[in-house]
């Protein structure tokens, strides 16, 4: 059984958003097991969400590329 962890800032998707991606997840994992194996496995996609400030990108806290990446908007 697949188990696939997904590790992101805190508040980067909404619920409904992480909904998709789980779904998403699920759909392109378990088809790789039918096309190879001939079966549908149980997928397990877990999310796990990080405070931002524990986050770094390119040098920079996830907080302050999330706010230069609003400010573009």
């Amino acid at each position: 059984m697949p188990f696939v962890e997904i590790s992101m800032g805190a508040g980067a998707f909404t619920t409904q958003e992480k909904a998709e991606l789980s779904k998403a997840v699920y759909e392109a994992v378990a088809g790789v097991y039918r096309r190879l194996k001939g079966v549908t496995p149980h997928v397990w996609v877990v999310i796990r969400e990080e405070p931002a400030e524990t986050w770094i990108v390119d040098g920079e806290f996830l907080t302050e590329v999330r706010k230069k990446a609003q400010a573009k908007k």
